[in-house]
């Protein structure tokens, strides 16, 4: 599907409810939506890297600069 007109004319007012504190708003289709703020900084919208990810992740560095340095080596 595209976008239309009625999708912008939706967004922009669902900005302004937002603005002005509203709790809802009825959409195009006539569905009542809930007009509420999302907290961007709750740990529940991140992704978090768990200690094994974080160790691979240095294991990997650290096993291709090795392999950089042993090619070098080889090649001279």
């Amino acid at each position: 599907s595209t976008l239309t007109e009625e999708d912008i004319v939706a967004t922009v007012e669902y900005l302004v409810r937002l603005h002005a504190g509203d709790l809802s708003m009825t959409a195009p289709d006539g569905v009542e939506v809930p007009v509420e703020v999302d907290d961007i900084d709750h740990f529940g919208n991140r992704r978090l890297r768990t200690v094994g990810e974080l160790i691979q992740n240095q294991i990997r560095v650290g096993l291709s600069r090795m392999e950089r340095v042993v090619r070098e080596r080889m090649t001279t």
